[in-house]
């Protein structure tokens, strides 16, 4: 196996573990929100493991692995991959979710547990990443709008 093929496993082994990961924080501080006051601070230990352990690493193994890819590549294929540049759009899209969601995450950890915690927020980030992640694969295999 050469070396693009290394770098597009451990591309492939980042994103499932970032997008798997980052499904599950959206889920479980869904969860958080409904649950009783006294649970409270021990899902806000199990989400900062889950993303700060899990997703972010596999963000930044994703990303950094996509980013050799690329420059393997070279710019001629990067110019006409239009694929390429709408997927890269949608993985943005998903780092700006990521972040909001770290925002959200931390400041439900510096509240009281007795704060009200509204659920809608992270139902809407769970949905629209998976719905991302799909179009991303979709992009991904099939290269449409490939030169």
């Amino acid at each position: 196996m050469g070396f693009r093929t290394w770098l597009l496993t451990f591309h492939l082994l980042g994103a499932i573990v970032w997008i798997g990961s980052l499904m599950t924080v959206s889920r479980v501080l869904g969860y958080h929100a409904q649950e009783d006051p006294s649970v409270r601070p021990r899902f806000v230990w199990l989400e900062g493991r889950l993303n700060y352990l899990v997703a972010v690493p596999g963000a930044l193994l994703t990303i950094l692995c996509g980013l050799v890819l690329t420059v393997i590549y070279g710019s001629t294929w990067f110019r006409f991959a239009l694929w390429l540049h709408i997927k890269l759009t949608l993985v943005l899209a998903i780092v700006i979710l990521h972040a909001l969601v770290i925002v959200k995450q931390r400041r439900i950890a510096r509240q009281s547990p007795n704060d009200p915690i509204g659920r809608a927020f992270f139902a809407a980030a769970h949905g629209t990443i998976g719905l991302l992640l799909l179009a991303i694969l979709f992009l991904a295999v099939a290269q449409p709008m490939r030169h």
